[in-house]
């Protein structure tokens, strides 16, 4: 019979990792680790062994992570700005056009 690890506490991870519970939290939100719905949220030993040997530098691979979402989310702000530049650029124009047309009259 294989022997099954307990799953850990919010608690328990963030002791292991020697970060607040706020970090954990912040891990999960940003998809660094994922938690066992059981209806309580657990994780799952493993995976906190394998974050244990991950330096969290600038240039590690969370960190990575983390940056290459919030370019994801740049890029989709930057697409909306570019979207209403775009009507603005239209209403500008129809309104000079229609100056200009009001002054040929």
């Amino acid at each position: 019979m294989p022997n099954i690890e307990p799953l850990l506490k919010k608690s328990q991870v963030a002791e292991i990792l020697q970060v607040d519970e706020r970090t954990v939290d912040r891990y999960r939100e940003d998809g660094i680790i994922t938690p066992c719905r059981i209806p309580a949220v657990r994780y799952n030993p493993q995976e906190i062994r394998e974050l244990i040997g991950i330096k969290l530098d600038k240039l590690s691979p969370l960190e990575r992570k983390r940056l290459e979402r919030e370019l994801e989310e740049w890029k989709t702000r930057a697409e909306k700005a570019e979207a209403a530049l775009r009507k603005i650029n239209i209403t500008a124009t129809e309104a000079m056009l229609c100056e200009k047309e009001a002054f040929q009259i």
